[in-house]
């Protein structure tokens, strides 16, 4: 990761964010929110739904609905990835040595519901030893090269308080590393607007620590069992970035606020767990 990490400071070097579009400066234009909505992360980035009709239907029309089976195999998949960080992290700081800590940790993937599928349970187990064993061999690597270790840098599921720019109170980011790097997991093929939830959990820690996070990390899970492929993807958080979040909250609030029902969206993606809904 460290080496990710030195690539993307090169490029804030040569393209520093502008102080504006820091989020301790949630009290003043262009940051500060024209209304306090609470608006999740999710709902700011996400744009599978080319209108925001989805959005509208949550928000406004109360509809709820079955999340899609890509949504479904997502949450095993992050659920996995977080608990091999979480499990390893506690038995390396408990002191066991590498070999014990796996064997302690490598059944505790069968705590993540799975729904009672044989081939949910086979990918959620393949996606968490392989993360453990990831960062157990990497502390391996440091202790034969250095004498020493330390635990994982990755902290699961950090919780940031969003209110000051118009976001929920209670964000969870996936992972938030040592340094101020921010990692999102994602199951399928990568979209631009993945780089969109980065930055506004970026923009939350800045507001609330007032310290600068500027680098992230997309992790991508693509595939399945046999087929299974990891990518990651440095992400620098720049003052482009930090634009286009602000002003896709700035029109999700106005929509919200002036009540501008969305049309469908024309390219209506069968997936979507609203498709019914909106072809009725």
């Amino acid at each position: 990761m460290l080496r990710l990490v030195r690539r993307i400071y090169s490029w804030s070097r040569a393209d520093p964010v502008d102080e504006e579009l820091r989020g301790w400066n949630w009290d003043k234009p262009p940051l500060k929110p024209r209304a306090y909505l609470d608006l999740g992360v999710w709902e700011v980035s996400s744009k599978y739904c080319g209108t925001r009709r989805d959005l509208w239907l949550r928000r406004k029309m109360g509809v709820v609905v079955e999340p899609s089976e890509s949504m479904a195999k997502g949450k095993m998949v992050h659920e996995a990835i977080t608990t091999a960080l979480r499990e390893a992290g506690r038995y390396l700081s408990n002191g066991l040595e590498v070999w014990s800590a796996y064997e302690a940790a490598k059944e505790k993937w069968r705590r993540i519901d799975t729904g009672g599928s044989r081939e949910n349970a086979r990918l959620v187990e393949k996606i968490y030893k392989s993360t453990l064993l990831s960062i157990l061999g990497e502390a391996a690597y440091e202790e034969a090269l250095y004498g020493s270790r330390r635990p994982p840098l990755a902290i699961s599921e950090y919780r940031v308080d969003g209110s000051n720019l118009g976001l929920a109170p209670n964000l969870s980011a996936d992972l938030v590393a040592e340094g101020g790097v921010i990692l999102d997991i994602k199951y399928g093929a990568p979209r631009e607007f993945h780089k969109l939830s980065l930055t506004g959990y970026a923009l939350a820690l800045e507001s609330e620590y007032e310290v600068p996070y500027d680098y992230g990390i997309l992790i991508y899970i693509q595939g399945y069992l046999e087929s299974l492929k990891i990518n990651i993807k440095p992400i620098y958080i720049n003052s482009y970035l930090r634009r286009y979040f602000i002003e896709e909250r700035d029109e999700i609030i106005d929509m919200l606020i002036e009540n501008r029902e969305p049309p469908r969206d024309s390219a209506c993606n069968p997936s979507c767990p609203f498709y019914k809904v909106c072809n009725k």
